[in-house]
């Protein structure tokens, strides 16, 4: 009787991105066929570099041509780039596996630079109150993706600048509500912009139709990108900023924010953003950091960056 080769593969690719409101960015990962097994392919068609996780959920008499769970890290544009291949271990021999994936916007290797500095994301001759910082009263930037995060208070329509050159990666601008609805977590429109360093700055709650730039635009600090608003999860017009790169975790990727520095004047006055703040946009002429003061309206903040206890999901 001939002997027969037979192999049953039963394979499942899950792939998803952390962030929910970045499922339109073009970017995907596959498990392909090939002549002697499969391979997994990863494919970056955006303005953005893209880290990702991939792990074996589940598997039969298989053999990877590398240590698998791995974390890697696509460039812009890139196009496909294969991460792994996978073969039966006993060749003729049924063999079955399934797959287990995340990605998220940016460079999991970038590291913010000592010498970065960022204007206020205002017009000049503007000036705010900082509401939520570091060091001061919080109710929402409790979380490692919003430690670091500023809420400015601003009227609706304000204009909205680039705080640091770099290049727009991503955009949302297709919402329109604002409140403090749990359904309303995750869905503020935004920007997202990439610094030479790799470090990203999120610029978020904008108005609806209130986003100017596009994916791949290049911009330079100064630069309107947008117009303030309270969509998304937010008790009142604001902005809230933050600066953000990929951090490894426990379960594998996560969005960080990281400690910055404004600067104001010619030449640049220095300074960390801190609750209580009244910072006026001065960049033609030399100015003094601002201090901290009481602000116009005591008890009164516009909050964002996550949800009230027992909700969950936003960024």
């Amino acid at each position: 009787m001939p002997k027969r080769a037979l192999l049953v593969m039963a394979i499942v690719s899950c792939c998803s991105s952390l962030f929910a409101d970045q499922q339109d960015y073009p970017f995907a990962i596959a498990v392909e066929r090939e002549s002697a097994g499969h391979r997994i392919v990863a494919r970056n068609g955006g303005p953005a570099p893209v880290s990702v996780s991939v792990a074996i959920a589940g598997s039969r008499n298989i053999s990877a041509d590398r240590p698998l769970p791995l974390v890697a890290v696509l460039p812009a544009g890139g196009g496909s780039v294969e991460l792994a291949r996978i073969r039966p271990a006993t060749p003729g021999a049924p063999y079955n596996f399934s797959t287990r994936s995340s990605w998220v916007l940016g460079d999991l290797n970038a590291r913010q630079s000592a010498d970065a500095l960022y204007r206020l994301p205002y017009r000049d001759g503007q000036a705010f109150h900082i509401g939520q910082a570091p060091g001061g009263p919080v109710s929402t930037h409790t979380s490692a993706e919003s430690q670091y995060a500023v809420d400015i208070g601003m009227p609706e329509g304000t204009p909205v600048v680039a705080a640091r050159d770099g290049v727009v990666i991503f955009t949302e601008a297709r919402q329109v509500y604002g409140g403090r609805s749990p359904d309303l977590i995750g869905k503020a429109n935004e920007v997202r912009i990439q610094h030479v360093d790799g470090t990203i700055a999120v610029y978020a709650h904008l108005a609806h139709r209130g986003v100017f730039v596009r994916p791949g635009q290049i911009v330079t600090a100064g630069t309107p990108i947008g117009l303030a608003g309270t969509t998304g999860y937010s008790s009142g017009p604001h902005l809230h900023f933050v600066v953000q790169t990929v951090a490894r975790t426990g379960n594998g990727l996560a969005m960080v924010s990281l400690p910055f520095r404004f600067y104001v004047g010619k030449p640049p006055a220095i300074f960390s953003p801190r609750y209580g703040m009244y910072a006026v946009a001065q960049y033609s002429a030399p100015a003094p950091p601002p201090v901290a003061v009481a602000p116009r309206q005591p008890g009164r903040q516009s909050v964002s960056g996550q949800a009230p206890p027992g909700a969950a999901g936003f960024r």
